[in-house]
């Protein structure tokens, strides 16, 4: 079938953030991996569908944030690349125009394949470990034995007991998030089986400062944003670990040079002690 005539328009919106577009093939860019696979015969009549046809009947969803630059194709490879092979040079795509995370584009990548066709397990199990979102890892639609698990964890929390109110928050983790937020709780005290108890008036200024803060990072996930400030929690142990072992040295040195006089520094850092 010949080629078909450019439209008038090339771009029509359809809601916030979404187009659909007419884009020459040679211009989009695929992803670097993709689980989905298509039986060469499967493709082949594909093609031919195409072909006969004159257009695609079921349009590729692709990314291009803020409506400029490359237009990458999350779903939708196969269609593209047979379309090219029925001998079109321009097709009409479906394009989101929104900031979204590496995560979120894998994520919507596998929920939609999961809607047809058969991926390669190995590669789906390779993407679904490049997702480093909850919300994410849900939205792919996969089931729970695709799904990555986190080894049941022995560590022991000190239930409070007394007569007052309390709640208990349940926080689920990916498991490089789980294994960041172990290590921090070991850093900051390794010395007791309880790893904290706080008023019942303090978690909501707490749970109002982190959404706060996800809001800064365009995040949705609790639990995301506790790992988040976790790293942060880490990274300022390491610096004053890294601080305090900068003073020790200066002090050692000074107290060598003058005859082993206790300074005001020591002096001050032992009172600092004997009240924490």
């Amino acid at each position: 079938m010949a080629q078909s005539k450019p439209p008038q328009q090339d771009s029509m919106k359809l809601g916030d953030d979404l187009w659909i577009k007419y884009v020459e093939i040679a211009g989009l860019r695929e992803q670097d991996v993709n689980a989905q696979v298509m039986q060469p015969r499967h493709f082949e009549r594909l093609t031919e569908n195409i072909r006969n046809r004159g257009e695609l009947e079921s349009l590729p969803y692709c990314h291009q944030p803020g409506g400029e630059g490359p237009i990458e194709v999350v779903s939708g490879h196969h269609r593209a690349r047979a379309a090219r092979a029925a001998g079109k040079t321009h097709i009409w795509v479906l394009v989101d125009t929104r900031q979204m995370r590496r995560s979120e584009i894998i994520a919507k990548q596998i929920a939609h394949n999961e809607l047809h066709g058969d991926p390669d397990r190995d590669i789906l199990a390779y993407l679904v470990s490049q997702i480093d979102n909850v919300d994410d890892l849900l939205a792919t639609g996969l089931p729970e034995e695709d799904l990555p698990t986190v080894a049941p964890d022995d560590t022991k929390l000190a239930i409070p007991h007394g007569e007052f109110d309390w709640r208990m928050a349940t926080l689920m983790f990916l498991p490089h998030q789980m294994e960041e937020f172990k290590d921090a709780i070991a850093v900051i005290d390794s010395a007791t089986d309880l790893i904290g108890v706080a008023e019942l008036e303090q978690f909501e200024p707490f749970a109002a400062a982190v959404y706060e803060f996800g809001r800064c990072r365009d995040v949705r996930n609790f639990t995301t944003m506790v790992a988040l400030l976790t790293d942060i929690a880490l990274r300022e142990i390491k610096a004053a670990q890294a601080e305090a072992g900068t003073d020790t040295q200066d002090q050692d040195q000074r107290q060598g040079q003058g005859g082993g006089g206790a300074s005001p520094d020591a002096e001050a850092g032992a009172q600092l002690a004997a009240t924490t």
